[in-house]
């Protein structure tokens, strides 16, 4: 399979008469993209504004953040949830590098204990350096949600709005040539000599509120091939509301940053054989355990020496995790996990939910329970209140636009687990 991506790089977002690009600036006309998105079940309607990097302003109630991408030659960006689940992964398609779809939205209420949590995207100040989001040029969706629906209705409105919203502003450099093209191809045969590396993609699923989607339906406990430029080209969207830190955007699929560095490795240092989906957040003992072990297999069956794992979302689906390392271990698969750690602010308490010891090589993406101070804001996006529905988490008694201290379990992916962190920790 092989997929080319063309780059067009956005320097600037502003309103305009109509929509389009033009030598990195991009124009986006209000009305155009308010009839995208009409009002219908789910939704009342939504406000749009634009967040630029380095602006005084703080985006409240994050849902998911979108690449805007167009499929060349027709064809949709999101098989499964804009058309029908073609297999994604091959032929040519253009992204707006350095825009983002970012949605909004505050859904108040729970469904079986399940609930959608605050997330906070700062554009600038201290609270900037953990959001990828902080460096994009923002189209910000607050969508106004129709209470009459559920909340599982009120997700899925928005999430295919804020994917039509993404693909149709694709399509203003459909007919441009990209200042450049990425090329993702995996030989038919993998370069000899070499360590054989698989990607494994744990994706959460828990209830009908927190969610992962696989072309279009929710992801499964039994794990499942994958060729890693289905996950680049739009196969995977995110559903998971959960605690911030924890999250994977939709973006974070699309540029998996994974699968672009075994991509760049391959056939240098290693050997890239493909990649395995994988739920977490199961629910049984013997689905875990089936689970873990199905991936173990399908990684022996891609012939592969070692895999990085990649997480999704925390809880009892650290066990999940594990399970599934420990497995690939004891089939002679070598893994590296990568997973964010909750060891209070101080860094005092046990940072791992769950240990095995075959599990040896772990690569963190930071503490979720550390506390940031986030500085006063000139505008807030996305609501006009802050959104605590857990009590572990903690009440904020602070207009959103105040300065305030938080941990960072708030701000939008900022443990994010898939690697893509502005941050970094050594030791010396």
């Amino acid at each position: 399979m092989r997929l080319e991506l063309g780059r067009f790089p956005v320097r600037s977002l502003e309103w305009g008469e109509r929509t389009r690009y033009e030598k990195g600036r991009l124009q986006v006309s209000r009305e155009e993209a308010a009839a995208v998105i009409p009002p219908g079940h789910g939704l009342r309607g939504v406000e749009l504004a634009i967040a630029a990097p380095g602006d005084s302003v703080r985006i409240l109630h994050v849902l998911d953040v979108v690449e805007p991408r167009c499929r060349v030659g027709g064809g949709t960006s999101f098989p499964g949830m804009l058309g029908a689940p073609v297999v994604a992964g091959s032929g040519r398609s253009h992204r707006l590098d350095g825009a983002a779809v970012v949605a909004t939205a505050e859904i108040g209420g729970s469904l079986d204990s399940q609930s959608v949590k605050e997330a906070i995207i700062d554009m600038s100040g201290p609270g900037a350096i953990y959001s990828e989001f902080s460096q994009t040029h923002n189209l910000v969706l607050t969508f106004l949600p129709d209470e009459r629906a559920s909340i599982p209705e009120q997700l899925a409105a928005v999430r295919l709005a804020t994917l039509r919203v993404a693909e149709w502003l694709g399509r203003s450099v459909a007919e441009q040539v990209p200042e450049e093209v990425e090329v993702f191809d995996l030989p038919p045969t993998p370069p000899p000599g070499l360590p054989r590396f698989a990607y494994v993609c744990p994706l959460m699923h828990e209830g009908d509120v927190h969610d992962t989607f696989v072309y279009g339906v929710r992801t499964q406990s039994l794990p499942s091939l994958m060729h890693p430029n289905e996950i680049l080209d739009g196969a995977i969207v995110t559903g998971d509301y959960h605690i911030a830190a924890m999250r994977g955007a939709t973006y974070h699929y699309q540029n998996n940053p994974v699968i672009r560095e075994l991509y760049r490795r391959n056939g240098v240092d290693l050997a890239f054989v493909g990649a395995v989906i994988a739920q977490v957040l199961i629910v049984t003992d013997l689905e875990k355990e089936r689970s873990a072990r199905q991936v173990a297999k399908l990684c022996r069956l891609l012939g592969a020496d070692g895999a990085v794992v990649s997480m999704q979302n925390g809880g009892h689906g650290f066990a999940d995790l594990m399970m599934l390392c420990a497995a690939c271990e004891q089939a002679g698969v070598k893994t590296v996990p990568i997973m964010l750690e909750m060891a209070d602010d101080g860094g005092g308490d046990q940072s791992l939910l769950m240990h095995l010891p075959e599990v040896d090589a772990i690569v963190s993406t930071g503490n979720m329970d550390e506390v940031v101070c986030l500085p006063a804001v000139e505008r807030v996006l996305g609501g006009s209140r802050f959104i605590d529905m857990n009590n572990y988490e903690g009440a904020v008694e602070h207009r959103p636009a105040d300065r305030f201290a938080t941990a960072t379990r708030r701000l939008y992916c900022s443990c994010g687990q898939v690697g893509a962190l502005r941050i970094t920790g050594r030791t010396y």
